[in-house]
């Protein structure tokens, strides 16, 4: 394998911009799905599209970091960012996934409320990548992840309550504890790049 004693900082930066794109398509997604149950099958197959050129920008970062000697962040900081921002989006999936093999018939309110948060969350993730390279106006994008995590965190709550609160079925509580806790995970992961980008910052300052 031929190594590059140059850093490709562009390439890098570029792969993480264009996989945090990704995951807001994957995320918005969903939300349409949740937001409008119609054409299930196909929508779901639209995320899986979208789960799958994510896993290829994935092994694409992996790929640029074998290859380059140099690298513009720590090794485990790349690899770390890779595989978070990849979860977002296979969670996304998982998600449509549980959808199809629950046989769900209609949406529950808390999870569009949901999907709603991890579109937002997504999407500041994006943005707060956007300006990693320059290591500058990183804070109020994690500040707003975290706000977001703990907004995701209040709606996975009140949801699990109201389905416990009635005498609904058993087995529909299941499925939909199962459901609501998959979205949360997804938020999460938003903000587990957070957390990276601000250990980042941290090495840098």
């Amino acid at each position: 394998m031929r190594l590059s004693l140059l850093p490709k900082k562009s390439e890098f930066f570029v792969l993480f911009e264009q996989h945090a794109q990704n995951a807001v398509e994957a995320a918005e997604a969903l939300a349409k799905l949740l937001g409008d149950f119609t054409d299930v099958e196909n929508k779901v197959r639209d995320i899986h599209a979208i789960e799958h050129h994510g896993d290829k920008l994935n092994h694409e970062i992996v790929r640029h970091l074998n290859e380059t000697f140099v690298t513009p962040l720590d090794r485990e900081d790349i690899v770390g960012l890779a595989s978070r921002i990849d979860d977002i989006t296979d969670v996304c999936y998982d998600v449509s996934e549980l959808v199809l093999l629950f046989k769900v018939t209609s949406i529950r309110p808390p999870a569009v409320r949901q999907s709603k948060v991890l579109v937002t969350a997504a999407s500041e993730v994006l943005s707060m990548l956007k300006n990693l390279e320059g290591l500058k106006n990183l804070e109020p994008h994690w500040i707003k992840i975290h706000t977001l995590e703990n907004e995701g965190d209040q709606v996975w709550r009140e949801a699990v309550a109201e389905l416990f609160a009635g005498s609904g079925d058993a087995i529909e509580i299941i499925k939909w504890k199962d459901i609501y806790s998959l979205v949360e995970t997804a938020i999460d992961r938003c903000e587990d790049v957070a957390n990276i980008v601000e250990t980042i910052m941290v090495k840098h300052s």
